[in-house]
């Protein structure tokens, strides 16, 4: 009795899992798009925990710029997230895509950091170089003063 009940579950809970917690919408953003959509959002929440109060200052509606740069609606971007969020695995996926793009993004800002550092510590450099030499230069070199020779 106890394995008829323990395979009626079981049979339960394999067919109750092959249902889709959320439908499939028909307007569904492929993976790549989420992609690039959850990566500008991102980059907007990131900029907000820098410098919010500049953000609101500005008037800009940044989820309004997201849609239209992307071309949809807010409404088709809140479905898709939802199919995908109830998709733990696809979703992962392609939050995968988000953060190898993100991760590209911070070596060549990194890179560029770096360079411009080279370019400034160069600077920094001949400027030294040039006041030593300015310092050392026999036109302004102060000449030195003669003692009268005292009178006896």
């Amino acid at each position: 009795m106890k394995k008829v009940i323990s395979l009626f579950i079981l049979c339960i809970t394999i067919i109750s899992c092959k249902e889709e917690a959320v439908p499939k919408p028909d307007n569904l953003l492929s993976k790549e798009k989420m992609a690039e959509i959850l990566y500008d959002i991102t980059l907007i929440n990131a900029a907000k925990g820098v410098d919010n109060k500049k953000l609101e200052e500005s008037y800009m509606h940044l989820d309004a710029y997201v849609y239209q740069k992307h071309q949809i609606d807010s409404l088709q971007f809140l479905v898709s997230n939802n199919y995908y969020a109830a998709n733990p695995l696809i979703y992962d996926e392609i939050y995968g895509i988000v953060q190898a793009k993100l991760t590209k993004e911070r070596k060549a800002i990194g890179k560029e950091i770096e360079l411009e550092q080279k370019r400034r510590d160069s600077i920094q450099d001949a400027k030294k170089i040039a006041r030593k030499e300015r310092n050392n230069d026999s036109i302004t070199e102060k000449k030195p003063k003669f003692k009268q020779a005292k009178k006896q």
